[in-house]
């Protein structure tokens, strides 16, 4: 995987040499916020009937946007991974209730490019801090594990004004700590917020 990815990425900077958006581009900073539905498409060793791979997922991206193709920023999101809300399982202490609560941060540095007019490829990766939330037997216990995450996207965005976009995004993305695995959908909002 981590090959796959060094790949993408040595493409993207050996393409750039070659291409620039036009004689008198600028360089900007924009802004990407987006929200929308993820689903974990992993295979777990055993699913209770309650397990839940649908959930939530929301981020902010800045982009950096020099006169070439391949533009680079950082993102930071949150995306649900799973969730378990299974009553009356029998232990060897008697049955009790049980609720979890999976989900990530995910901190990435990402490179992106435009090989067409409102089209965009991203590919990033970083750190991932997985968080679980249980409770059993009336305890609560919260832990915090990180490790790397990978991510490819495609957007594709409408202007509103000469500032402001408009899209969707269709993402995978990977934490290989417990091997999750998503594919989300989410609208999104780009805004350049700084030109020079």
């Amino acid at each position: 995987m981590k090959k796959t990815f060094l790949f993408l990425i040595a493409f993207l900077l050996f393409q750039s040499s070659g291409y620039s958006k036009s004689p008198d581009s600028l360089y900007t900073f924009t802004a990407y916020g987006g929200a929308g539905y993820v689903r974990n498409i992993a295979q777990f060793d055993y699913e209770f009937p309650s397990l839940n791979k649908n959930g939530f997922l929301a981020g902010l991206r800045v982009m950096w946007k020099p006169d070439y193709l391949v533009r680079a920023g950082i993102e930071v999101g949150r995306t649900d991974l799973y969730s378990v809300d299974e009553s009356s399982i029998p232990t060897d202490s008697g049955t009790t209730n049980l609720q979890t609560d999976v989900y990530s941060w995910n901190f990435m540095l990402v490179f992106s490019m435009s090989p067409m007019d409102n089209l965009e490829i991203n590919v990033g990766t970083g750190m991932a801090f997985n968080t679980v939330n249980n409770t059993a037997f009336g305890n609560e216990s919260t832990s915090t594990d990180g490790g790397s995450v990978f991510m490819i996207s495609s957007g594709y965005y409408f202007p509103v004004s000469e500032d402001l976009m408009v899209g969707a995004e269709l993402r995978w993305m990977h934490i290989p700590k417990y091997d999750d695995q998503t594919i989300s959908l989410q609208l999104s909002i780009a805004y350049t917020f700084l030109e020079y």
